[in-house]
């Protein structure tokens, strides 16, 4: 439409553009704009008393924050007029900063909506009063309103955007921040008087004991699969179950171990005070280390493993051994994988022919030849509790 004066104003969001207006409009603007920026305060502290009467959300600001923001507002406001041109994109940035400090002071996105509403009508109330004073054209003063309202919309839109992603980076924050302190906890790396000041911040009772468990996923997009698994065992919230990665295994936190967790290998720790959680720790990831070799399943405890994590241990005996014990066994040929599995059997039976027959679907005498060449080729005497020791040892080192 034409405005009075010679402006040509487009309709829709936007102001004219410097060209688009003739000399006395521009002259008009340009008064005006000196002037309101000569009330700068007689804006703020409009703001100050609609925001106090109509939005009670910014009881949380004090009276020198709000007249700040309005000054802030009014300035981008007017050094985009003085062009003249829609304060849209210095605007944009002014808002998102607002909108992120007053995020972090608790304000919801629809009460900064409502305070931008006042804030615009007092503004272009300002506006109003000062063009009509110096002669600036009525159809610029429409578009001016027009341009004003229709960017409420996506003031508003920038204002949710903002605590959405600072919610975002704040649960992310959070996450990390739960799992250094679970990482510590269970390296054993925290001091104790960090474990009793942070432990409630992170729903645990410091003066209780807890157990540690750990756990291996087979690929990163098995961890959130074994962390809800853990802690529906435990009849937990996921995110209430406290874990971090330490070196290649998980370690959860737990109040208690649970009974199984199904479909997956987790070992247990045994129940202690926080501040030597990383001793359980310990414990755990050497049962579960055993317990993966001995191709094991459920839950799993290291008191429960017996004499099996000494089998992993001193890789320069047990190569030594084998090479005087296990040579002339290897070189029996086909006949020596046979042997080999049934003397095994045969010590985890505890030496009972009949059982290891009845496993192996074979004569007992079977059992009993096979065993006896087991003795002849390694000369290892199995009724000698050395020889039988060693040869227990051996056969499940290489089984592992």
């Amino acid at each position: 439409m034409a405005a009075a004066g010679g402006a040509a104003v487009r309709p829709g969001r936007g102001l004219p553009g410097p060209a688009d207006l003739d000399p006395p409009a521009r002259a008009a603007v340009a008064a005006a704009v000196d002037r309101l920026r000569g009330l700068r305060e007689v804006f703020a502290d409009r703001v100050l008393v609609l925001l106090r009467r109509h939005v009670p959300g910014y009881a949380v600001l004090t009276s020198e924050e709000i007249r700040s923001s309005a000054r802030r507002f009014m300035d981008v406001v007017l050094a985009e007029l003085s062009v003249p041109r829609s304060p849209e994109a210095a605007l944009r940035a002014v808002l998102a900063d607002l909108a992120g400090e007053r995020a972090a002071r608790g304000m919801p996105p629809d009460v900064l909506a409502r305070g931008y509403q006042w804030g615009t009508r007092a503004m272009l109330a300002l506006v109003d009063e000062v063009g009509a004073a110096v002669g600036v054209p009525p159809a610029l003063l429409i578009a001016a309103h027009d341009s004003a309202w229709e960017f409420t919309h996506e003031a508003a839109a920038i204002f949710t955007r903002v605590q959405r992603d600072l919610t975002l980076e704040r649960a992310q924050f959070d996450a990390e921040r739960r799992e250094a302190f679970a990482a510590g906890l269970l390296g054993g790396t925290l001091a104790a008087e960090r474990i009793g000041h942070e432990a409630r911040l992170f729903g645990l009772v410091p003066q209780a004991r807890h157990v540690a468990l750990a756990a291996r996923a087979t690929a990163a997009s098995d961890v959130d699969a074994l962390r809800s698994a853990v802690a529906a065992a435990l009849r937990l919230p996921a995110e209430r179950l406290l874990f971090a990665q330490v070196g290649t295994v998980l370690g959860f936190i737990a109040p208690r171990a649970p009974d199984s967790v199904a479909g997956h290998l987790v070992a247990a720790g045994p129940p202690l005070p926080l501040d030597r959680l990383g001793t359980g720790f310990g414990e755990a990831v050497l049962a579960l280390e055993t317990a993966r070799q001995f191709a094991m399943s459920g839950l799993v405890r290291l008191s429960g493993l017996g004499p099996r994590p000494l089998v992993l241990s001193d890789p320069h005996t047990a190569e030594s051994l084998s090479a005087r014990h296990l040579a002339a066994l290897d070189g029996a040929g086909r006949s020596s994988t046979e042997i080999e599995r049934t003397t095994r059997v045969y010590l985890a039976c505890d030496q009972d022919v009949r059982e290891v027959a009845r496993r192996l679907a074979v004569h007992p005498n079977t059992v009993r030849y096979r065993v006896s060449r087991f003795q002849e080729l390694t000369g290892l005497n199995l009724r000698r509790t050395e020889d039988l020791v060693t040869s227990w040892w051996l056969l499940n080192r290489r089984r592992a």
